[in-house]
């Protein structure tokens, strides 16, 4: 997110980017929240870190691209067979967007949400069902604050000053 001041010139790709990655948010709050009860849920939050990394507005290209690989490991990963670990790509994209989200919003916990996600992840392999359903409520609780501050702000905030982007 960049400077509320600025506004550059937007495209339908901008529009549709900024579309897509909000609704990432919204998808993975829904989908963590149903992670203990429908264990296909893992499905939705792929799709929402899929949404978040594929619309990424970034400045810093490294970042960018850290969060994008976690999101292509994780999504080879699942296809390769190995759900588990492809959940914890998706966790490293979702928790790393919620941490640079959580310096534009300050909602408390936001930043936090990276060891949320890790701890869920532990507990997911575990089979420490309480943890699971615990953390996926405060995970989701906070993604839902996210999501609702993200759609109250015009689009042109997600893209910001397009002259600083590193390509």
């Amino acid at each position: 997110m960049a400077d509320p001041h600025i506004q550059s010139p937007m495209d339908i790709w901008d529009y549709l980017t900024v579309i897509i990655y909000r609704t990432g948010f919204v998808i993975a709050t829904l989908s963590v929240a149903l992670l203990p009860y429908y264990p296909r849920a893992e499905l939705g939050i792929l799709l929402a870190a899929s949404c978040c990394a594929s619309s990424l507005h970034i400045y810093l290209k490294q970042f960018r691209l850290l969060l994008q690989m976690a999101t292509w490991t994780a999504l080879i990963l699942f296809v390769f067979g190995f759900p588990n670990l492809a959940l914890d790509g998706a966790f490293v994209t979702l928790g790393g967007l919620c941490f640079k989200e959580y310096y534009c919003f300050r909602i408390p916990g936001l930043n936090a949400q990276s060891v949320f996600f890790a701890l869920l992840w532990l507990c997911l392999q575990a089979h420490f069902m309480i943890g699971v359903q615990i953390l996926s409520l405060i995970i989701a609780a906070l993604l839902l604050l996210l999501s609702i501050q993200k759609w109250r702000m015009p689009l042109h905030f997600d893209i910001g000053d397009k002259r600083k982007y590193e390509v």
